[in-house]
C-alpha cells in the first residue's frame, strides 16, 4: 500500500503577528488553557500543529475583531493572504438580558474583568443560559456555536490558516479575557452600573 505524497509547500514570508504563548505555554491562565483545550477538542488534529507553526512564524498578518465576528488575513503559499472568518453564536433576547443582569449583579466579577482577570463565575452564568464562553460547543448534528470559513482551497474546515488565526485570537484572550464576552455579543460597557 503506497501513501499519497504531497509536494512540500512553504508559505511566503510574512512579518505578521507572532504567537508568543503558543511557543512555550508557560505561565498560562486557566482561560488560556481552556481555549487551547477547546481548540484541540474541535478535532483539528494535524491542522492545529500546522496552524501553530503558522502562528509562531508570523503568518497571521492582520486580525479584526468586530463584535462576534473575527476576520483574519493569513499568508500562505499564494501571493495574497487568505481570509479566515469566525462567527461566534451570541445569546439573544431574554437569555442575553439574564446574562447581562447576572453579571451586573456581581460588581467584583466586573472589576476583575476590567483588571484582565476572568472569574469562573462568568462561565457558570453563561452555562445557566445554555451558552459557553469558549468555542466548540455543539448545538446539534453538524452544528456548532462557532462557524469558520477560509478563502484557501483546503477542503478541511477549519484549515491550518483558521487554526493559526484561532491561536492568535487565543493569545488576545489570554491577555484580555473580556474579549470572550465581546465575542458573545456583550461589551464591558454594558456591565457598568450607571446609577
Amino acid at each position: 500500500m503506497s501513501r499519497k505524497r504531497y509536494p512540500v509547500r512553504i508559505p511566503r514570508y510574512a512579518a505578521g503577528i507572532r504567537a508568543q504563548e503558543s511557543r512555550t505555554g508557560a505561565g498560562r491562565s486557566w482561560w488560556a488553557k481552556e481555549w487551547a483545550r477547546r481548540l484541540e477538542a474541535m478535532g483539528l488534529k494535524g491542522r492545529l500543529g500546522r496552524g501553530k507553526n503558522y502562528a509562531v512564524s508570523g503568518q497571521v498578518v492582520a486580525m479584526d475583531i468586530d463584535g462576534s465576528r473575527v476576520i483574519a488575513k493569513v499568508q500562505g503559499t499564494r501571493p495574497a493572504p487568505y481570509e479566515s472568518t469566525f462567527d461566534f453564536r451570541t445569546p439573544q433576547g431574554e437569555a442575553r438580558a439574564r446574562i447581562v443582569a447576572a453579571l451586573r449583579a456581581e460588581p467584583m466579577v466586573v472589576a476583575r474583568l476590567l483588571a484582565d482577570d476572568l472569574p469562573l463565575e462568568v462561565e457558570e452564568i453563561f452555562k445557566r443560559e445554555g451558552f459557553t464562553l469558549f468555542p466548540g460547543g455543539k448545538l446539534g448534528p453538524g452544528q456548532y456555536d462557532l462557524t469558520t470559513a477560509c478563502s484557501c482551497p483546503d477542503y478541511a474546515n477549519p484549515c491550518k490558516h483558521s487554526a493559526a488565526a484561532l491561536l492568535i485570537l487565543g493569545e488576545e484572550i489570554a491577555r484580555r479575557p473580556a474579549t470572550l464576552l465581546e465575542l458573545r455579543g456583550i461589551s464591558l460597557e454594558e456591565l457598568y452600573d450607571e446609577d
